[in-house]
């Protein structure tokens, strides 16, 4: 069995034209190959690691300077940083220096899912300065998180989107392998951007980076007192992510019946298939778990999955909306122009679908990242957010792992009391609901369609709350915030909301 879901995996890679896969999973985005190029000439790739080797910090500053782009432009800085000589493994790097005082703004990590999800998602769909429209040209986000938060996005692992290795041993298998290459990157941005070393630093992520995020923060927390380079680090923050397939993957057939999208029957068949999954997972045949749950709801590797026979809809990041939208998919192309390669220093490599990370992390996927997850939550600020229509993590499949992770706050959480916080004190409409112990924070969204415009199941630009990235002040006089945090800064992401701790005034 573990050789024909290799086997399949492997087939439909190699012949499947990627796009008619589509995204029905948290294997999310996958994008057609794009390498040879008989248009202008898009340039160079630009490898910075040998400058800071020789110590040439300002030319390389200088040359990873992004050069126009169609319609908008926002100073940025893009290259390659290598994380591994030996296989030439590269990760591409997108850096947004904060709109508003750079010079003590926090730096995020933005980490997209996947495994195999381009972080060009999260900058151009989600939250960064720009949007791409139909005509491939760019416009400005009218909320973004690079307005006050300096955002640095990384293709990760290696062999997503514009990053890529030379060497079939180069591509991640693990989440160590992911760790050790993030931090790796990490220690040369901070190098190249030393300006920016004292300020705060917060790995951010969504999905499958609901791995990748504890997965970077427990490699800094491990390294960090010896390191050469340190990072100050102060915490993480995971959306919907996939932490515990365990746990996440037990309860969906509950889930699935509650929200209506199966019936009694058919929940009757999901919970005999994720009880075998589950089992499989407790036995560490990670594989034949990953076919269980493949074919029951991902639908990826064996589509059609049971839930999209079930429910004739392919959309599983908003319930409410059964195909993903179609402006999702422009930034793909407008990244792979000729002007846009030479300005963002990518030159003539492929933009990578994905599918080769997949596959080297394919025995990855159903293991859990909890261990990591409680140190993280002892010793630095978490959020993990959720919102409500999402399906592959919905809000209570995260509340089914959390309970379990080992903290000393545990208890302490079992125990602790939901509170509700709106946009603005005078609201009727309730924005969330939180649940707050130390400094880790559980936010439950309860964002409606209505009032958004949905993207993939992730909240875009709309009205009133605007945005994944529509900055907000919220005032707490609740017992359960601490005083020092009684001003939180919030972004709604992700039918969800995005907490940073920030004492700095709107």
């Amino acid at each position: 069995m573990l050789e024909l879901v290799l086997a399949v995996l492997l087939a439909c890679a190699a012949v499947e034209p990627v796009w008619s896969r589509g995204c029905s999973s948290f294997f999310c985005q996958r994008f057609h190959r794009v390498s040879g190029l008989n248009a202008p000439d898009p340039g160079k790739p630009l490898f910075l690691t040998p400058y800071l080797e020789e110590g040439k910090i300002e030319e390389a500053r200088s040359l990873s300077l992004v050069g126009p782009l169609p319609g908008a432009n926002v100073k940025s800085y893009s290259g390659y940083f290598t994380v591994n000589k030996n296989y030439n493994s590269n990760l591409f790097f997108w850096f947004f220096p904060a709109q508003e005082r750079p010079e003590t703004a926090p730096v995020l990590l933005w980490l997209q899912g996947g495994p195999g999800g381009t972080s060009m998602f999260g900058l151009f769909v989600e939250h960064g300065p720009h949007v791409v429209y139909k005509n491939l040209t760019l416009g400005y986000r009218n909320y973004t998180w690079t307005s006050r938060y300096s955002v640095l996005y990384i293709d990760n692992p290696v062999g997503t989107g514009w990053s890529f290795t030379e060497n079939d041993t180069g591509f991640a298998r693990d989440q160590d392998d992911v760790g050790r290459d993030l931090y790796t990157a990490l220690v040369q941005f901070f190098q190249l951007f030393s300006e920016f070393h004292s300020n705060e630093f917060y790995a951010t992520g969504e999905s499958y980076a609901g791995k990748y995020v504890p997965a970077i923060g427990y490699y800094i927390h491990k390294n960090n007192p010896s390191a050469k380079v340190k990072i100050n680090f102060k915490g993480v923050a995971i959306g919907n992510g996939l932490c515990d397939p365990e746990l996440i993957g037990g309860g969906y057939a509950e889930f699935l019946y509650q929200t209506g999208l199966v019936d009694e029957l058919q929940r009757e068949y999901v919970k005999l298939q994720t009880d075998a999954g589950v089992k499989l997972i407790q036995q560490q045949r990670w594989l034949e778990a990953f076919e269980i749950f493949d074919r029951l709801v991902y639908g990826h590797v064996f589509p059609p999955s049971f839930l999209q026979n079930a429910t004739g809809c392919t959309n599983y990041y908003n319930y409410l909306q059964c195909q993903l939208p179609v402006d999702q998919e422009y930034f793909s192309k407008f990244v792979t122009l000729p002007a846009v390669r030479l300005s963002i220093h990518v030159g003539n490599l492929t933009f990578n679908d994905g599918s080769e990370v997949e596959k080297h992390l394919l025995q990855d996927v159903m293991k859990s990242i909890k261990p990591w997850l409680g140190v993280l939550m002892d010793s630095y600020r978490v959020l993990i957010y959720s919102g409500q229509l999402d399906v592959i993590v919905a809000a209570p499949l995260t509340e089914r792992f959390l309970p379990t992770v080992n903290w000393t706050g545990a208890d302490a959480y079992k125990k602790t009391e939901r509170f509700h916080w709106k946009v603005q004190p005078s609201d009727t409409e309730v924005a969330g609901y939180v649940r707050q112990v130390g400094e880790f924070y559980q936010v439950r969204g309860v964002f409606q369609s209505t009032t958004m415009k949905w993207v993939s199941g992730i909240v875009s630009d709309g009205p009133e709350l605007s945005s994944a990235t529509c900055l907000l002040t919220l005032t707490w006089s609740h017992r359960h915030i601490v005083p020092t945090f009684q001003h939180l800064h919030w972004f709604p992401v992700r039918v969800g909301v995005f907490l940073l701790l920030d004492d700095r005034p709107i």
